[in-house]
């Protein structure tokens, strides 16, 4: 594939230029989304997540192994962000997740140690 850039590899059908004029055309960020699809954004990330978990388990029936597939869709979403906002922007972020990932195991363990506790007294 040489040098093309992560996205050029994926062509996502349901997404298509505006058709109208004025000024939507003229705000390159703005998408229309095909049938089926809507441009309230919680609606589409529920729609995406329903059909990359959709994908994920097609693949995993048909024996694919799921820490690899999980692994590459992280790894295209990852590319893909990195397109649009940058590695610095996105390291930032990942620095963020990790943190937030960390506090939430801290908080996990602390309940499992108080519920260990609560069921000996």
């Amino acid at each position: 594939m040489g040098t093309v850039c992560a996205l050029e590899r994926f062509y996502v059908s349901l997404v298509t230029a505006p058709q109208d004029d004025g000024a939507a055309r003229d705000n390159p960020r703005r998408f229309v989304y095909g049938q089926g699809m809507s441009n309230d954004i919680s609606e589409l990330r529920e729609q995406l997540s329903d059909q990359w978990q959709k994908v994920a388990i097609d693949l995993i029936r048909k024996g694919l192994p799921a820490d690899t597939i999980f692994e590459t869709l992280l790894t295209v979403g990852l590319a893909g962000q990195v397109e649009l906002h940058g590695k610095h922007f996105m390291a930032g972020k990942l620095v963020a997740i990790a943190e937030q990932l960390s506090e939430q195991v801290k908080r996990e363990k602390e309940a499992l140690q108080e519920s260990s506790k609560a069921t000996k007294n």
